[in-house]
């Protein structure tokens, strides 16, 4: 069978809670209602790779479990350090195929089956590859946000569109401070205003007195007296 598209292609870049990586290899499969399943081996420049389960639209970091801590299995429970898991779901998936160094190696059957158990410090996640050499493996889940898985590119784009909103903040910033106090602006306005209500006034005062002065001078009328 042939691999589906999926989110990440092989070697390429994939940013995981900020930190850059590279799909190194991958593993896909198919459930019963053609819902697939894809584990991504991540590989980074320093440090132990991660391995990235994308389920639909949802991803969890997969974290297997050393032998030495292996849980221990009673019917639908396992035990793990003391603290119990139950089953809470079955999953019988196809393997679809295989590229780069899939996580987990070469799967060693076509089919496996998956178990959910859920308990009061997590999921963890059980394996059981059918068949004369049956095997099985464990995981404990971490989900991850949707902002915690991109592509290089769309990390790259949100870095710059931060760095965009950024400077612009600072500038913003930079013409508030070089900018008058909006108090001082309004107090200068404001006397601006007085002094001229009060000019206005002073020249009403002064063009009405002018007014009435030269009024009783023109009425001023020389009567002439009576001759004896």
């Amino acid at each position: 069978m042939s691999l589906k598209p999926a989110r990440f292609k092989l070697d390429e870049e994939v940013s995981l809670g900020g930190k850059p990586m590279r799909v190194a290899g991958l593993v896909q499969y198919e459930d019963p209602q053609e819902q697939l399943t894809t584990r991504y081996l991540l590989a980074a420049q320093y440090g132990p790779p991660q391995i990235l389960e994308e389920r639909g639209d949802k991803f969890v970091l997969l974290r297997p479990f050393p032998v030495t801590t292996g849980p221990v299995a009673a019917g639908k429970s396992v035990t793990v350090m003391g603290e119990k898991y139950t089953l809470s779901g079955v999953r019988k998936l196809s393997v679809l195929g295989a590229l780069g160094q899939p996580p987990g190696g070469i799967p060693k059957a076509q089919v496996v089956v998956t178990g959910d158990l859920d308990g009061s410090m997590g999921t963890l996640v059980r394996e059981i590859y059918p068949g004369p050499a049956a095997s099985q493996v464990y995981y404990s889940i971490k989900p991850l946000a949707a902002t915690e898985v991109m592509s290089g590119a769309e990390f790259a784009a949100q870095q710059e569109a931060q760095r965009q909103t950024e400077e612009q903040q600072a500038a913003v910033a930079a013409d508030e401070e070089d900018a008058p106090p909006a108090g001082w602006f309004k107090r200068a306005i404001s006397a601006v205003v007085t002094l001229l209500i009060v000019g206005g006034l002073v020249y009403a005062c002064t063009s009405s007195d002018g007014d009435g002065h030269s009024r009783s001078a023109s009425s001023s009328v020389s009567i002439p007296l009576p001759r004896r």
